[in-house]
């Protein structure tokens, strides 16, 4: 698989758009399955509202349908529909001591709990019902501000989600969960996870540890998109594409380059296995692949057994702008701190 197509997979088929149909019955387009009936092809619309007077739910292969009397019973239909309509609406509705228009009910009506709004008015003052209304016009404000704030800027992803406080516990259980999280801007937008992931090439997560007393550590993650503002979050979208092509030039084709913070020898049952603790500055690193060490004069490859977030978490992969713990076989003495590993 190349480097392009890891990154951001390979671009799917278009599919063809389904052919358009006239409804000869409504007049109205319609695509995929309709009703077939003698003469020509009705949409499921029309054949749903007058289903139940041909009986077509029996499928009754001698019948036959026309599309005549069909149009005649559809029409006839809407026209009783559009007559109950009408006279909803200009039967008055009464509450406990007077009459509200037809808005303020169906307003009421969506309040109403139990369905039984009739009888809910009749319990209800004007006094109260206006209360009522106007409670939630303020709340349905509310919630749209809410939804707006909740909406990823970039993409319309939902951001509701509380975040964990922790950078990698966000990734991993949007990974796990499926629910996009956020990454919040300097100016409080929120953007979600996937936006966020599409300019790390230039704003990284930053790692370090942090001695926390009684010779114990804690990780510490600075995220540097939380310096920048949504407008140049925008931006970094249009130069993260030139810095990309940068770096195809300078690398050439491969999977991830990642630069050399430390290494150091780990014991797993009983073997020596040799880790090396970097940052993916370009690509996407995965368990499984191999990577490119110059050691006297050649090249040597080693292969990536396992890979871990910083906190010692596993992980299948991990992308530019990240740091990570790869983990081999092979002695790393010819690898310093500072140096750049290809990994194909």
């Amino acid at each position: 698989m190349g480097f392009f197509d890891s990154l951001f997979g390979k671009k799917k088929e278009e599919k063809k758009p389904e052919e358009k149909r006239i409804c000869p019955v409504c007049g109205n387009s319609f695509t995929g399955r309709g009703m077939d009936v003698h003469d020509g092809t009705i949409c499921l619309d029309c054949w749903e509202l007058v289903m139940d007077d041909f009986e077509m739910g029996r499928m009754d292969e001698d019948k036959e349908f026309y599309i005549a009397p069909i149009k005649a019973a559809v029409l006839a239909k809407k026209g009783e529909l559009a007559a109950d309509k009408a006279a909803k609406a200009e039967k008055p509705k009464e509450v406990k001591d007077g009459y509200i228009c037809d808005e303020c009910f169906h307003t009421f009506n969506e309040l109403e709990e139990n369905g039984e709004t009739d009888k809910a008015l009749e319990d209800t003052t004007l006094k109260e019902l206006s209360a009522l209304i106007a409670r939630a016009d303020k709340q349905k404000a509310a919630n749209e501000k809410r939804k707006e704030q909740d909406t990823c800027p970039v993409c319309g992803a939902n951001v509701s989600e509380k975040s964990t406080g922790s950078l990698w516990g966000d990734i991993k259980r949007s990974v796990k969960d499926e629910i996009p999280k956020f990454v919040l801007l300097k100016d409080n937008q929120k953007i979600c996870a996937e936006c966020a992931e599409k300019v790390r090439l230039l704003y990284p997560v930053q790692y370090s540890r942090k001695y926390a007393g009684d010779g114990e550590y804690e990780d510490v993650y600075n995220d540097t998109l939380n310096t920048i503002t949504l407008a140049e979050y925008k931006q970094a979208l249009a130069d993260v594409k030139t810095k990309r092509k940068e770096l195809e030039e300078q690398y050439g084709s491969c999977e991830a380059v990642l630069s050399v913070s430390s290494t150091h020898e780990n014991k797993r049952n009983g073997k020596t296995e040799y880790q090396i603790r970097g940052r993916i500055l370009y690509g996407k690193a995965s368990k499984g692949d191999m990577i490119q060490v110059a050691q006297n004069g050649s090249s040597n490859l080693m292969r990536i057994k396992w890979l871990q977030q910083p906190n010692g978490e596993a992980a299948d992969s991990v992308g530019e702008g990240y740091y990570a713990i790869v983990t081999v076989a092979e002695n790393t003495s010819c690898i310093h701190p500072g140096d750049t590993l290809i990994i194909v």
